[in-house]
């Protein structure tokens, strides 16, 4: 009997380590390469197990066989992907607006290491990732994600059929609304770059004489930076909204 109740609890553990553990692989701010995968691996185990009592009975009885086993375990981490890639397409506004503010302000050529998305990126769109990443963990809005993946199991039943045609939809509408707030988030310095162009255009036309490109580049710089300082407050609160909203569709009120 003893044997049958570990057995038991050893696999419903296994099978909802297989969903937290894929997604949180994923994670915004987990899935960077300063925190050590032991870590991300250990974080998923304790959610499991504290998940475990609340989940089992959502999951199928244990199959008798090998190959419906890792169907099933296959099943499961593909749904964790699914969130993992989700959030972070909800991220992705914020890479999209840096660049395109990096752009604007005229520090294309400027790159550092963003811990975030773990590579080379422009300093603007590191600045502004560091900040988006603290606000999710500040305002709590992470726990949203941990929400999400635990009604999930009402939403993608373990062992049914995936509906992989809506994953694809949804990743593929939640990737559109990100570009297009992406863009919506640098309209004022793209708006500001566009006039300031311009006028140096103009200013170029009426005085030849004048290098241009040495005067307008510390005024660029200077009024773009001027520009997201003032437009900083409600680019972060429109983006926590879209972020919040994104998972909100996911998770069982009440």
């Amino acid at each position: 009997m003893l044997r049958e109740i570990l057995a038991t609890n050893i696999y419903a553990v296994l099978l909802i380590f297989a969903r937290l553990g894929s997604a949180m692989m994923l994670f915004p701010g987990l899935n960077s390469t300063t925190v050590p995968a032991r870590f991300r691996l250990l974080l998923a185990v304790i959610a499991a197990f504290l998940l475990t009592p609340s989940l089992a009975g959502h999951l199928p009885r244990m199959p008798s066989d090998l190959i419906a086993m890792t169907l099933l375990i296959a099943g499961e981490v593909t749904v964790g992907l699914f969130f993992g890639v989700l959030m972070q397409i909800l991220i992705m506004p914020i890479d999209v607006a840096g660049t395109s503010i990096g752009f604007a302000v005229g520090l294309t050529n400027m790159f550092t290491s963003d811990p975030v998305s773990a590579e080379q990126s422009q300093l603007l769109t590191g600045f502004l990732n560091l900040i988006a990443i603290s606000l999710v963990f500040v305002t709590d809005s992470h726990h949203l994600m941990f929400r999400a993946l635990a009604d999930s199991y009402t939403l993608f039943v373990p062992g049914q059929l995936l509906p992989l045609d809506d994953f694809s939809q949804a990743l593929w509408r939640a990737a559109s609304d990100g570009m297009v707030l992406g863009f919506q988030l640098a309209a004022p310095t793209l708006v500001f770059a566009l006039t300031f162009n311009t006028a140096l255009a103009l200013l170029n036309r009426l005085v030849p004489q004048m290098q241009v490109f040495f005067v307008g580049m510390p005024l660029q710089i200077l009024g773009g930076l001027a520009i997201l300082a003032f437009c900083l407050p409600p680019i972060m609160v429109w983006f926590l909204r879209y972020f919040t909203d994104g998972l909100s569709a996911y998770v069982i009120p009440g």
